[in-house]
């Protein structure tokens, strides 16, 4: 979402995903179409981070980012990925007349947004994706108080690591090695995070929006297979209802889901979440780990960034900077 350095002589990307219960990271050496890992490594917390939303723990991160910044041997000339969290971005959609470049667009956003929101042009940063709707624009906007960027920047700059190439929005970190497996048809991904369940609907590989639903995996209780089971048939029934809505929203009702894919922060109730899923007549469901052919053992986050880093420094694509 955020890009704030233009290193663009690197051969190693480094994805680091700063999750609710640990940190992953995963460093590859990418050359043309070629990734190959070159280490991963994973840091759980050894005590409460996170109360709700509320981060109360900082020093858990910053030893967690040590941890994996002398394992991965991070330096300033490797391309760093990561995503602020999911609950710290807003999603908001626009339509608009078209525009001669992408600046323009995110100023006119920003104009819509300030005034939609109350908020000062000068605090927020803005990003957008753009779809073409006959003369205009239909444009997804994300918008992440600076306050909250320079929050995140910092806890690189605390464990004495580069600051990251590219600040991602936390629910779109698995999305890049999504996007080369949903080419055609209507596709769904969900994300469970810890607070919070993320419904994305793609079309033709193409993101068109995205919901969310109260409820995540922090109401799981540890080995519990019951309330799991109560817990997930719960959320696939929101996560139904929010599909169905979506469908509507975009007159795609004659359209088969081809995909529905899912992830959750806690992926050893994964397989629940599927079998649950499966009982919504939602198309054919998947895990991602089987979706995108990942071994479990890479974090699937952390690596999706760090293809991420690789593919928008081959392309030279500059993400939109300052407020």
């Amino acid at each position: 979402m955020v890009k704030t350095n233009l290193n663009i002589f690197s051969e190693f990307y480094v994805g680091i995903d700063i999750g609710r219960y640990k940190i992953d990271g995963v460093k590859i050496k990418h050359n043309g179409k070629r990734s190959d890992i070159i280490g991963v490594h994973s840091v759980p917390y050894s005590s409460k981070v996170f109360d709700g939303d509320e981060l109360v723990n900082e020093d858990e991160i910053i030893n967690g980012l040590v941890e994996i910044g002398k394992f991965l041997k991070i330096d300033i000339e490797d391309f760093i990925t990561t995503a602020i969290f999911s609950d710290k971005v807003l999603f908001r959609q626009l339509k608009m007349p078209k525009m001669r470049n992408k600046k323009q667009i995110i100023e006119a956003a920003k104009f819509q947004i300030v005034k939609e929101l109350s908020i000062s042009s000068s605090n927020i940063t803005v990003d957008v994706d753009l779809l073409g709707e006959g003369n205009g624009l239909s444009i997804s906007t994300f918008i992440v108080r600076n306050e909250d960027i320079e929050k995140f920047k910092s806890f690189f700059v605390r464990s004495n690591l580069p600051v990251p190439d590219i600040l991602d929005a936390g629910y779109f970190k698995f999305n890049y090695l999504l996007e080369s497996k949903i080419n055609h048809g209507l596709s769904f991904f969900a994300f469970e995070d810890s607070m919070s369940t993320y419904l994305q609907i793609f079309r033709n590989g193409r993101f068109l929006s995205i919901d969310s639903v109260t409820g995540g995996s922090e109401e799981l209780r540890e080995n519990n297979a019951v309330d799991a089971r109560v817990h997930y048939l719960q959320l696939s029934d929101d996560i139904q209802r929010i599909a169905r809505i979506l469908i509507s929203r975009y007159g795609l009702s004659n359209e088969n889901i081809e995909n529905f894919v899912c992830i959750s922060e806690r992926d050893e109730y994964l397989n629940e979440w599927v079998e649950s899923l499966k009982e919504m007549d939602l198309g054919k469901v998947n895990d991602y780990y089987d979706f995108v052919s990942l071994k479990r053992e890479i974090p699937a986050g952390a690596y999706s960034m760090a293809i991420r880093g690789a593919l928008e420094n081959a392309k030279s694509k500059f993400l939109h900077k300052e407020a």
